[in-house]
């Protein structure tokens, strides 16, 4: 079976939402449109991927906290140390691992104000973008596993002028 246009356009519009592109979500909702998708269709998209993307952070938060023998329950506050400079650095680097622009302004512009240099958020880029990079690895590792198909490797664009094809 072959997808059909609206099927992949949804699909786009799910996976532009869960990786957090506004101008991916953006074009793909225009286009999901013109494949005569309802707005009910559009809504289940929208509020699935923002279902995963929650619960993939959901789940991340209580592996994190597993390795301090704590849960979302039991985490209590945040321990002590230079929390504002340290939660803008953790911020600008976790809104470039999710390609979240909006929260990246919010916290680059709190990074200035709590002294943290250009280079400073250069060095925290680099190493959002290794460490998504290897993400992204695994995750194509996983599903190469899962159908070994050649193609996955170099998938054919969903439409041309979003940025992601």
């Amino acid at each position: 079976m072959t997808l059909t246009a609206k099927e992949k356009e949804l699909a786009a519009v799910g996976i532009s939402i869960a990786a957090g592109c506004r101008p991916c979500t953006d074009y793909h909702l225009k286009a999901v449109r013109k494949t005569g998708a309802t707005d009910t269709e559009i809504h289940h998209a929208v509020t699935t991927a923002a279902a995963v993307r929650k619960a993939a952070a959901g789940s991340m938060e209580a592996y994190g906290l597993a390795h301090l023998g704590l849960t979302a329950e039991t985490a209590g506050p945040d321990g002590d140390g230079d929390v504002n400079r340290v939660g803008v650095l953790v911020s600008v680097g976790a809104a470039l691992a999710v390609n979240c622009t909006t929260a990246l302004k919010e916290h680059l512009a709190a990074a200035a104000t709590v002294g943290i240099t250009a280079d400073e958020v250069g060095a925290i880029a680099t190493l959002a973008t290794f460490i998504r990079e290897q993400a992204v690895s695994h995750v194509d590792k996983l599903v190469a596993s899962y159908h070994p198909d050649p193609r996955l490797a170099q998938p054919e664009p969903v439409a041309a002028g979003c940025g992601c094809g």
